[in-house]
């Protein structure tokens, strides 16, 4: 119960600070007229409040992270209107290409078992 706990509280959190945000901070006409500390203070709260969430439901904080960087870019796109096919399926790739990489592998022989015999002592 203490793990569950110790796992939302930072992301509950980060989502009150991301809608203190969103309902304190006044926000500009379009994104390009946006300053570095609007946006700063937009999207670093949505990043992290995203990733801790997914964390508590994918258990990996690299593969949360990548999920989060791909939401982040796909709303950064479409701010700019230049989110379409072409930068749709690029960012999908990138994002799936992230979630590979930091998948766990786990390595597993070509046998269940070895038949390579083991030495346990030497006799003289």
């Amino acid at each position: 119960m203490f793990k569950l706990f110790k796992r939302i509280l930072p992301a509950l959190i980060w989502w009150g600070i991301f809608i203190y945000v969103i309902l304190q901070i006044p926000y500009p006409e379009s994104i390009t007229q946006a300053n570095i500390i609007q946006l700063l203070t937009f999207f670093f709260p949505l990043f992290l409040a995203a990733t801790l969430t997914l964390n508590i439901f994918l258990k990996n904080i690299f593969i949360s992270t990548s999920l989060s960087l791909g939401l982040i870019m796909t709303l950064f796109l479409k701010a700019l209107d230049s989110l379409n096919l072409v930068t749709g399926i690029l960012l999908i790739i990138s994002v799936g290409l992230l979630i590979s990489y930091f998948r766990k592998i786990r390595k597993k022989s070509l046998t269940n078992y070895s038949k390579i015999p083991k030495l346990t002592h030497v006799r003289k």
